[in-house]
């Protein structure tokens, strides 16, 4: 129940009788008592009322209604009490992404009687989450099947022995067989319903402990129950740790809402905010993700906090929905006072909320005169029971209400205000130097002190400068890598605390003339900014989830982009000079050009049909070296098979598998061998090229003995010459239209003559082996002689495995994901491929002209199909991109990759570039072998989405991400040596354009460095 706020406040003793009035009038809300007090009880009246009512609307188009949705929750509740000895007041972590699960975890805790604690899988670092296990004292880890690994990292870091692990996702048979009754837990209104851990800056993050009574008094209440009923549809955009997404979620459902949680990438965000009615957002976010009210009609309630909103925005949304400008920090639950802006008016940040209280005071927490700055303390039904074992802070920031004296709490939000003539209240910013970094709080004395962290600095100073970067400076013997500063700082720091620019300052730091860091003196060295001045910045300008999902960057301005620029060059100098190669060129040249492992397996193929041409011929001596035609035959076909079969799936899978069963345990001289399995393109090529020798060795042999004059057989004779010069004619065009530069000059003309050309070769071998079975024959009938000809059975298999993959040709659904006007990502329900599998999938939308190689990209969270990355090449992936389909054609068996051989090294080095980061996903997905990742692209957000970009920074959150846009193109041998020699990675793989793949591995295996790339016949 909300407390009853008195008639008058009191210790007003220093305001004037007029402004006692006004203190009075401003600082009070209206006194609402909330339909209910326990969080739980609202799902449970909306679930009895409309158990039908769609509850979460997942952007992947699942579903669930409340009934459903109270059922699951009363499952999962039972389930934790029964089976792991959940009880009343207990904690539990919640690990999880935007997902129906995440609602399920929630209200399970919450009617379990226990307090939720959220964290985001996606990003929290493992000994962040360690920390929140243990200072949470959490009895319970919840989490989504994806993150147990996480978890579990995390509870090795820790003392946390005693904690249960509980992994469940939408497949788990629980639901089916659980108990669905509701638990009977007296929960009081004044039990803790969830903890929110602020930024932690200072060190280590802080737990805000609000209760079921702060939530209800809050979001069941206007202005921030946001008019939300059964029908709205509201967006689910932020960080799932962030209170503001708290209230997405909670006054979602406790109204009787619809919750749309967005995906990941900018085509899937604008989806989910075009589907519904009201979004809660920071004002970043908001400018980035929907700035124009044309784009996004269906808005009718938007609801920006969390940093300073720009007016702009505001009078742009005001005319066409309720735009509403709240403040509140996370100890009073959310939101404290809200203004809902008119087009032209003031922008403020309104008045308190029901059953709230807010007083603006002087340094002395006495009141100020009306209209004057102060710090705003809030009291009344929000404020929070304070930070969680930090008796000292809380104690400090929050105190007995000397107000209303009845008891309760009012909390120092250390932000500044005024009252204005209407009773609203204009922010100041912020008291002390905790400060807002694209919504996120920072205190900038924790960022400095992570900063002297490194052994090597004497001084550091971290500050807010331009409004938006975070600037570090230091003071050292030396400059220090901007890498391994980002390192020392990301120990104890959040993404958003890490500085964006870095100042050296040489051995000593500006000071005052009392001995403190001049922070004034450093703001004038940044203004004046040159960028000779700076160490570096980082390598990527890509946007992590974490940051869009909770707030979303604005950029640097113009003069820090100008900054990057010319630092990136000076990084680029900086990186370690690549080691010598080794040997003489022409050694080199041969070693790894001339001797590829491609060329062994085409040579020892060719000698070794050398070598049965040499014993046919020794046998052939005492007939005159008259070589039979029958074996000449049985050689063309056994070759014409041995290539054929080498671009069987099937094949090509096992021979894969088989190369990979090495374990790491081997000897890196054995395995690095072993990798490259992708070369038996070399095999197909030499069966192909002797099949063709073999086959004008039986030309000539062929002339010798039909050419001459005949009286018998005359038409037979001539069959078999038009036929063997015939075939001969097009195994001679199928070999210039396959050699290499040909072939990339011409790759369409190469397609069709590889696959038509080839099939009439195949048919005109089979009219060949009988006209020539028949001409050579004389006393035995046909069928007999032909069962005894090995050609016949060879040819049999040859058009067997051609034809194999044709009988598994079919039509299959697509869902596209557009990314921008140069990517598109298609995703397939046909089949599901293994992780780390690194298979190629083959489509096309004429079967008969064309088809196209892409790799297959498993869905996440364990969900069944697989996704194609698709960028602009070319005529066919230009159309697909512009016009998407629904439909597309696929052949045979998704066959390996290069990247297959990834499982037999210890760690590796993924570089790609362009949407050569998708045949490196299933790799980074899987996570099962270590990686440093360098991409190198053209702005790789918008380009192709966020989703791609957050799976490569939770595979390695400290990935090279090359903007080329902005950055020019890289060194790309230089930073590969650079990631493998700190990494201490054992290899090297490439996916780009075969210029570039031929480059750095002969570049890199010239240095003794292990290096793997897709050739041209891989």
């Amino acid at each position: 129940m909300a407390a009853v706020l008195p008639t008058s406040f009191q210790s007003l003793e220093s305001l004037s009788p007029e402004d006692k009035v006004l203190f009075n009038c401003y600082g009070r809300g209206e006194t609402i008592l909330p339909p209910f007090t326990r969080v739980h009880h609202a799902l449970e009246a909306i679930a009895s009322q409309y158990p039908k009512a769609t509850a979460v609307r997942h952007f992947d188009g699942t579903t669930i209604s409340y009934g459903e949705l109270d059922r699951r929750a009363n499952i999962l509740a039972n389930e934790l009490r029964t089976r792991y000895g959940f009880k009343q007041r207990d904690r539990a972590v919640l690990v999880y992404s935007r997902s129906i699960e995440m609602v399920i975890f929630i209200f399970a805790v919450l009617k379990a009687g226990g307090q939720y604690v959220p964290q985001d899988g996606g990003i929290v670092p493992p000994e962040t989450l360690s920390y929140v296990i243990s200072d949470s004292a959490a009895r319970v880890v919840l989490c989504l099947p994806k993150f147990q690994e996480k978890v579990r990292q995390s509870l090795k870091l820790g003392q946390d022995h005693n904690v249960s692990v509980v992994s469940i996702d939408t497949h788990s048979d629980l639901w089916a067989s659980g108990n669905a009754t509701s638990p009977a837990v007296n929960i009081q209104p004044y039990d803790g319903a969830y903890i929110i851990y602020t930024s932690g800056t200072t060190g280590r993050p802080k737990g805000v402990d609000v209760t079921h009574s702060n939530v209800t008094n809050t979001l069941l209440l206007e202005p921030a129950k946001l008019g939300i009923t059964v029908g709205k549809n509201v967006a689910q955009q932020l960080n799932v740790a962030f209170d503001m997404c708290a209230w997405e979620i909670l006054a979602t459902i406790m109204n009787g809402g619809t919750l749309h949680p967005r995906g990941s990438g900018n085509e899937l965000w604008a989806e989910c905010l075009r589907r519904v009615d009201i979004v809660v957002s920071t004002p970043s976010v908001a400018l980035k993700r929907f700035p124009n009210h044309e784009d996004f009609p269906n808005l009718k309630t938007i609801v920006v906090g969390g940093e300073p909103c720009p007016k702009p925005l505001a009078d742009h949304w005001a005319p066409h929905a309720s735009f509403i400008n709240i403040c509140g920090p996370t100890e009073i639950t959310i939101l404290n006072t809200a203004h809902l802006h008119k087009l032209g008016g003031p922008l403020t940040i309104g008045k308190p909320n029901p059953n709230t209280t807010v007083y603006v005071l002087d340094d002395d927490e006495n009141p100020v005169k009306i209209g004057e700055p102060g710090v705003m303390w809030v009291g009344g039904a929000g404020v929070s029971r304070g930070y969680l074992n930090l008796p000292e802070l809380t104690a400090a920031r929050y105190k007995y209400d000397k107000f209303v004296k009845d008891g309760s709490m009012m909390f120092n939000t250390g932000d500044l205000g005024r009252w204005d003539s209407e009773g609203r209240l204009e922010t100041l910013g912020r008291r002390d130097d905790q400060v807002k970094i694209n919504g996120f709080r920072v205190e900038l004395d924790g960022v400095s002190r992570a900063i002297e962290s490194h052994p090597d600095i004497v001084k550091g100073c971290a500050l807010k400068i331009d409004d938006s970067a975070l600037w570090g400076f230091y003071a050292a013997p030396t400059a220090i890598d901007e890498e391994e500063l980002r390192k020392t700082v990301a120990v104890s720091q959040p993404f958003y605390a890490i500085p964006k620019i870095w100042w050296y300052l040489g051995p000593t730091i500006p000071l005052t003339a009392n001995g403190k860091i001049d922070k004034r003196a450093l703001r004038d060295l940044a203004a004046n900014a040159d960028a000779g001045s700076v160490s570096s910045v980082p390598l990527t300008p890509e946007e992590s989830d974490a940051n869009t999902s909770g707030v979303s960057s604005s950029g640097s301005s113009s003069r820090s982009t100008d900054l990057e620029k010319a630092i990136l060059q000076v990084t680029t100098i900086e990186i370690d000079e690549l080691p010598p190669k080794n040997g003489v060129h022409g050694w080199r040249w041969l070693r790894h050009t001339g001797l590829s492992a491609y060329r062994k397996l085409f040579g020892v193929l060719f000698i070794a049909n050398l070598v049965a041409f040499a014993v046919l011929v020794w046998q052939s001596r005492n007939a005159n070296y008259e070589l039979p035609l029958g074996n000449l035959a049985t050689a063309v076909s056994a070759n014409l098979l041995a290539s054929v079969l080498l671009r069987q799936d099937y094949l090509v899978n096992l021979i894969f598998w088989l190369a990979t069963r090495l374990p790491t345990s081997t000897p890196l001289s054995i395995r690095r061998h072993f990798a490259r399995v992708y070369h038996y393109g070399g095999v197909h090529s030499g069966a192909s090229v002797a099949a063709s020798a073999w086959w004008i060795v039986f030309t000539i042999s062929a002339t010798a003995r039909f050419a001459p004059a005949s009286p018998s057989q005359p038409s037979e004779r001539i069959a078999v010459l038009v036929l063997t010069y015939l075939i001969l004619a097009f195994l001679v065009g199928i070999l210039i239209m396959a050699y290499p530069s040909i072939r990339a000059k011409m790759h369409d003309q190469f397609e069709w003559t590889h696959r038509f050309a080839g099939w009439t070769v195949l048919a005109l071998v089979w009219a060949h082996l009988v006209v020539v079975t028949a001409a050579t024959s004389s006393s035995k009938a046909l069928g007999p002689a032909l069962a005894q000809t090995p050609t016949l059975y060879l040819l049999a298999l040859t058009t067997l495995s051609i034809a194999a993959p044709w009988l598994r040709l079919r039509r299959v659904k697509v869902v596209a994901e557009p990314l921008s006007t140069h990517a598109v990502r298609l995703h397939f329900d046909f089949k599901t491929p293994r992780q780390c599998s690194s298979l190629g999938v083959r489509i096309t939308d004429r079967p008969m002209v064309e088809w196209h190689a892409f790799a297959a990209i498993p869905e996440p969270d364990g969900k069944p199909g697989l996704s194609l990355l698709v960028s602009r090449a070319g005529d066919w992936t230009g159309k697909i991109i512009d016009n998407p389909p629904t439909t597309l054609w696929t052949r045979g068996e998704p066959a390996s990759g290069v990247l297959a051989i990834a499982p037999l090294f210890r760690k590796v080095v993924l570089v790609a570039t362009g949407s050569g980061i998708g045949p490196c996903l299933p790799v980074i997905m899987e996570r099962k072998v270590p990686c440093r990742i360098l991409w190198s692209t053209k702005n790789p957000l918008k380009t192709y989405g966020q989703g791609v970009i957050d799976e490569v920074k939770r595979c390695d959150d400290t990935a090279v991400i090359w903007d080329t846009d902005n950055m020019g193109r890289p060194d790309l041998v230089k930073l590969a040596w650079q990631l493998y020699n700190d990494s201490g990675a054992e290899c090297v793989c490439i996916i780009s354009n075969a210029r570039t793949t031929k480059r750095v591995v002969y570049q890199l295996e010239a240095r003794g460095i292990p290096a793997f790339g897709p050739i041209w016949d891989s």
